[in-house]
């Protein structure tokens, strides 16, 4: 009974650091915060770029360091340079040190990203609990959709009530802080650590190796490749949202004392805390539709409803309503695919190459990233948004038409067996 006692309060604590890290109140302003001092969605595409190529650069070995040299300890570098970003971001006014705030930002994004999943995922391998990771892991996402969910609601009064936006980022940094004390509250032993004394050799050694591990395996290859290229594409799509938002006449104001460009901050902030909502339930419960189907083919069909969106928000683009919630759709699939990726990549991942497997999803998700978001903001630039989302729906769909096709035929090939 005691040690289901100490279960449930760690799995909660897990939560709890989701819920601080999503906590970053300029998020569903961030592309009007940049906007607002004339960048251009190419620009912005720039930035994130910069942001993606030092996840991309940094990925692989902060997960090597996870496994070597302690995950809590790189939780906590981590956090170190998330405030060091919000903290350049504050005092930012153009490109160049928008810039430097993303590096740091992207420092961040690479020490923490598959870090605190492979916890989790050590965590239930020490209490026999991996069974059930698709469930603790929805459950522990729910807790960061509903963060993000609470942080658009304060957000909607900050913007309300305090002029300056770069208030914002000062005040993410408290519930950063606090997540601190969080990851140094876990147990020691999910610090665990292979090799005490650095040594760059090896290092380099292990980075190579995990390299080697995931592209010599086909299906582990498959499966991040997929993995990473649907996230990539979802990064991209998911702040366009802000700048539909600034391209809309806004003809509706639902507080009279303020302007149409402060509405459009609010109504971001209140499409932002809705689509967090929603995300948290399905997060929580999408490991109840492995009862249908199996998570392959759940993940597989994330494709098409995620196309089917970009159709809808392009084609609808000046209808605010049907963009909304063609957005809330596109956080659906994220949010029932997520949770199973872990579990496949779980499955598939020997143990102690955990991190490091998911580090190198998260780098070829960077990868991506890096090459289209810039063009995603240059075809926005030079041609509409419209043509960018309906685009990019087409390709989700012609994917999903793919793999089905890579599927039938791959079980084509299996049932047949000729006598020799």
């Amino acid at each position: 009974m005691g040690n289901t006692k100490k279960i449930n309060r760690q799995i909660t604590k897990f939560g709890l650091y989701g819920f601080f890290k999503n906590l970053r109140f300029f998020d569903p302003i961030l592309l009007i915060f940049l906007y607002s001092f004339g960048l251009y969605a190419f620009q912005i595409g720039i930035l994130y770029a910069i942001r993606e190529m030092m996840i991309y650069i940094f990925e692989i070995p902060s997960g090597v360091f996870a496994d070597q040299y302690g995950k809590k300890t790189e939780l906590i570098i981590c956090f170190v340079f998330y405030v060091l970003s919000f903290v350049v971001f504050a005092i930012g006014t153009n490109f160049y040190v928008f810039a430097i705030a993303m590096i740091l930002f992207g420092l961040g994004e690479a020490f923490r990203s598959g870090t605190h999943k492979s916890i989790i995922m050590l965590f239930l391998d020490m209490h026999d609990l991996s069974h059930i990771k698709s469930k603790i892991y929805g459950k522990t996402r729910s807790y960061s959709m509903i963060g993000s969910m609470v942080s658009s609601l304060f957000t909607i009064v900050l913007v309300m009530t305090v002029s300056d936006l770069k208030f914002l980022f000062i005040l993410a940094i408290i519930p950063y802080l606090i997540d601190i004390g969080l990851v140094l509250s876990y147990p020691k032993v999910l610090n665990d650590k292979k090799q005490i004394h650095f040594n760059w050799k090896y290092f380099i050694k292990e980075n190579i190796n995990a390299i080697k591990y995931v592209f010599k395996d086909h299906q582990m290859r498959d499966i991040l490749m997929s993995s990473s290229s649907f996230q990539a594409m979802f990064k991209i799509l998911k702040d366009f949202i802000q700048l539909i938002l600034v391209s809309i006449p806004i003809t509706y104001l639902l507080f009279s004392q303020y302007n149409s460009e402060q509405h459009v901050k609010i109504y971001a902030a209140i499409m932002y805390a809705f689509i967090f909502l929603i995300s948290a339930i399905t997060s929580r419960n999408s490991y109840l539709l492995l009862k249908l189907r199996n998570a392959k083919s759940i993940v597989k069909a994330m494709w098409l409803m995620s196309g089917i969106s970009s159709l809808i928000i392009g084609i609808f683009v000046q209808q605010i309503l049907i963009v909304f919630i063609g957005f809330i759709l596109l956080y659906i699939c994220l949010n029932i695919r997520k949770p199973l990726m872990v579990e496949i990549i779980g499955d598939y991942a020997n143990k102690d190459k955990r991190a490091s497997v998911l580090s190198v999803d998260s780098q070829l998700t960077s990868l991506f990233i890096v090459i289209f978001a810039p063009i995603l903001g240059f075809l926005s630039d030079t041609y509409s948004l419209s043509f960018m989302f309906i685009l990019v729906g087409i390709i989700m769909i012609i994917t999903y038409i793919l793999l089905t096709l890579r599927h039938n035929t791959n079980k084509k090939v299996l049932q047949w067996n000729p006598l020799p």
